[in-house]
């Protein structure tokens, strides 16, 4: 291999860190991850000409920074509580700030080519503030790792990225993993991944917030001001996981509903299997529909491999067990069938724990009390170990997590919704708010429940909270009034019904659904838990334009010509939310202009109501929801800056639900 040719040591005065460094290494990495202390997009202008190769090659940044905050921002972030929204609001703000000074300031083709970079995921940011021991002091390291295979070049000095830190005294030291110097390298490597994945307890780590993407996104000319690979333009985030696994071994690949999970993972298992690293695959999830999909992928594709199903009907774990070399279980994601299995593997001859591959797909549901209680310390000493999903992460539950994180890995590939949009892989989608009050009666149960629960907790009866919440969030996905907003808006727009997903939360409040689908279609049907799968296959065939369902196709099932999305129950989870919403996004190769229209109607904690198109709407929504006290709260934000200002108190509440019920805006 043709290695760059860098000094181990260079200084501004004798040296052109540019010429001598970033631009042979950019030229000849695959990967560049950088931590410094100070950036600005001046840096780009030293750079543009080997960052442009590197991104025509499918080059990948990752950037640790610090931000560009006042010690009053600073202050107020590093006291935020981490639950709190409001380090995470004065960030975005300060940020929004940057933006405006890097438009100003900045020539207009070197702001191009940084925004094109961050759109096509090039460069990824995240930003460090010191925060415990080091909440006195700034993020102030700099240091950095090139990539090429197996290959690294890491190099660390008092530089910034800035035209001014090139213009300083300033001096760096290189490390090379081909030049008996690999400790070094690996230890900024570990150094690099432990501040990235938020594992060093003296940093809050945060995003760039996407109100600040979208700012930066609009400095964008028509143009890209450098090519991509061929075919990097979609597919390649596939090949990245597939290589990230294959390094890493075990982990969770956290990719958008509809960017190939099972493609990637069929590719992880060929790449295997070639390489003789594997002689046998476990796919487990959860559904047959799911097992289903996974069953026909698998035929089509491993024709020359022994296939066994363990679900429904099915039973063939002792066949798998009894031949085992090149063969696959699909296999129904149960703790016991998988401990049974387990137990068998023990108790045969073999290396299995190093020669089988354990897939599990939708892995956010491995983490269920069962598996934490059945399998914990036993997936773990398996070599191989593959999760996948769009939302890996179980919302208020630790254990679970932590059951994930100890038997399967942590998230070791991320593609996100945005990601999928960007790329072209999935069609950017509208979002239509329908506001709705509850009624006397539904207020008046909820004033119930409440006071059932403050009742119990005065006498010193055991009580959850989370049982109470339960019981008022459920008050409110079976809102009537939301079946009045709906008829209102489908009497207008009567082509929202076709190629539609309904999810409601009960078979009853769906039986009350159908009294008034029944007036706008003939070709709608059901697919509640007793239904046959043949509803679901007319659907996906366009035989049936609605289905009404309650959650059986929120998980995995490949429906791409979904293109409305109708959410009568708006689950509190962004796990099951996103899968939703992740159906209609998919693109349809029968209509390439497909746009999907996403039709919430949100779910109103208490009396909270909100006409906006923000994610802030999201933060404040959770906040409200965990204070029973705040009986009357108004958000109201703007879709145009997503400024979001709010408002407390019942007569402000009942002024602006008079004045604007029904608005679009």
């Amino acid at each position: 291999m043709d290695y760059p040719k860098v000094k181990v040591c260079l200084d501004t005065s004798e040296d052109n860190l540019i010429d001598e460094l970033y631009t042979p290494c950019l030229k000849w990495a695959e990967r560049f991850d950088r931590g410094v202390g100070y950036f600005t997009t001046g840096w780009l202008t030293y750079n543009v000409a080997g960052l442009s190769d590197f991104a025509s090659r499918g080059g990948k940044m990752r950037l640790i920074t610090s931000p560009i905050l006042s010690t009053e921002d600073t202050d107020a972030i590093i006291g935020a509580e981490n639950q709190d929204g409001s380090a995470f609001l004065r960030l975005e703000a300060a940020l929004l700030e940057n933006v405006e000074i890097l438009k100003q300031e900045m020539e207009a083709d070197i702001i191009n080519t940084f925004s094109w970079m961050l759109y096509d995921g090039i460069i990824d940011m995240r930003f460090a503030i010191p925060c415990e021991k080091l909440e006195e002091g700034d993020f102030h390291d700099k240091f950095g790792i090139f990539y090429k295979g197996n290959d690294a070049l890491s190099f660390s000095g008092s530089i910034n990225d800035s035209k001014h830190g090139f213009q300083n005294y300033e001096s760096i030291k290189v490390f090379k993993t081909w030049a008996g110097t690999q400790e070094y390298v690996d230890a900024d490597t570990a150094r690099f991944e432990k501040i990235w994945n938020r594992k060093d307890r003296n940093l809050k780590m945060f995003t760039i917030p996407q109100a600040v993407k979208n700012k930066i996104f609009e400095l964008r000319s028509p143009d890209r001001p450098y090519s991509l690979p061929a075919g990097s333009s979609k597919w390649v985030h596939q090949d990245i996981a597939v290589k990230t696994f294959l390094e890493k071994e075990h982990g969770i690949l956290a990719m958008a509903t509809g960017t190939g999970k099972t493609v990637t993972a069929m590719k992880i298992i060929n790449k295997l299997f070639d390489s003789g690293e594997i002689r046998r695959v476990v796919i487990t999830m959860y559904g047959n529909d799911l097992l289903d999909q996974w069953a026909i992928q698998i035929r089509e594709n491993y024709k020359n491999k022994q296939i066994n199903y363990h679900y429904a009907s099915q039973k063939m774990m002792k066949d798998f067990v009894m031949h085992p070399d090149d063969s696959v279980l699909i296999l129904s994601r149960d703790a016991r069938n998988l401990s049974k299995l387990l137990d068998l593997f023990d108790r045969l001859p073999g290396d299995y724990r190093n020669d089988t591959l354990f897939v599990f797909d939708e892995v956010h549901g491995a983490g269920s009390n069962t598996f934490v209680e059945n399998l914990s310390g036993r997936l773990s000493p398996y070599r191989y170990r593959l999760g996948l999903s769009a939302t890996p992460e179980r919302e208020y539950d630790e254990a679970g997590n932590d059951f994930l994180l100890n038997e399967i890995g942590e998230v070791i590939f991320e593609f996100t919704l945005q990601d999928a949009i960007q790329k072209g892989i999935l069609c950017e989608f509208n979002y239509i708010p329908l506001p709705y009050v509850l009624s006397d009666e539904e207020k008046l149960k909820k004033r119930k429940i409440i006071a059932a629960f403050n009742a119990k907790k005065e006498s010193g009866e055991p009580v959850d909270e989370k049982d109470m919440f339960t019981q008022l969030a459920l008050v409110n996905k079976t809102a009537v009034n939301k079946l009045e907003e709906f008829e209102s808006l489908i009497s207008q727009r009567p082509e929202l019904l076709q190629k539609c997903i309904i999810f409601v939360q009960t078979m009853e409040y769906g039986a009350k659904l159908q009294e008034i689908l029944v007036r706008y279609s003939d070709k709608y049907h059901t697919y509640y838990a007793d239904d046959e799968k043949i509803n679901l296959e007319n659907f996906a065939a366009g035989k049936i334009d609605c289905l009404l369902t309650c959650k059986k196709v929120s998980e995995g099932i490949d429906i791409s010509s979904v293109t409305n999305i109708i959410l009568f129950s708006s689950d509190r989870s962004r796990l099951v939310t996103t899968q939703r919403i992740g159906r209609a996004l998919r693109l349809d190769k029968n209509n390439p202009e497909k746009k999907a229209i996403a039709d919430i109607i949100p779910l109103v904690f208490n009396q909270m109501i909100a006409f906006v198109q923000s994610a802030e709407v999201e933060r404040f929504a959770d906040r409200f929801y965990a204070n029973p006290d705040s009986q009357y709260l108004t958000v109201v934000a703007s879709p145009q800056d997503q400024a979001v200002v709010v408002y407390e108190g019942i007569d402000f509440f009942d002024s602006y639900q008079r004045e604007h019920k029904g608005d679009e805006k």
